[in-house]
């Protein structure tokens, strides 16, 4: 097998990434996402990162140009004041299709996250997981991460 390659994502991985970010999304749904994704819900979440890439978000991805076998999307936020108010990573998303599992794909864009964040000095990085995704919670404990907050919904009739 080829050595894997992250590299920093181009405009013409979007499309790539996108359509990796639904099937991630998919996945999500079968564990119970709470909340409905509208038709475009992809353009919109590339829209929520694309104007601050290379500052406050971050995009790589494994796969030659134009494709997006996997892909992690991290960000950078601050605490509020009564917390510090210190800037902390985020990853929003990670994404490894299933036939690069166990390959070492998604330890390797951890690791090049982790990196962008220490070198940019950050307090610490955190991770949602979908509930009931224990293989997800599995690598992330594996990756050094250890559970912090949990988080309970309500949802409400409206």
């Amino acid at each position: 097998m080829a050595e894997l390659q992250v590299r920093q994502a181009a405009t013409g991985d979007f499309v790539a990434v996108a359509a990796a970010w639904n099937k991630l999304q998919e996945f999500h749904r079968t564990l119970g996402l709470a909340f409905t994704l509208h038709a475009d819900a992809s353009e919109r979440w590339l829209a929520s990162f694309q104007r601050t890439l290379g500052r406050f978000s971050f995009l790589w991805v494994v796969g030659p140009p134009g494709q997006a076998d996997a892909f992690l999307l991290a960000r950078v936020k601050q605490s509020p004041p009564f917390l510090g108010a210190v800037q902390v990573g985020e990853i929003s998303d990670l994404y490894v299709d299933d036939s690069l599992r166990g390959s070492g794909a998604g330890t390797a864009l951890v690791e090049t996250a982790l990196r962008k964040f220490e070198e940019l000095g950050l307090h610490s990085v955190e991770v949602q997981i979908q509930a009931g995704n224990a293989a997800g919670l599995d690598f992330w404990v594996k990756q050094g991460f250890f559970q912090d907050l949990t988080l309970v919904r309500k949802m409400l009739k409206v």
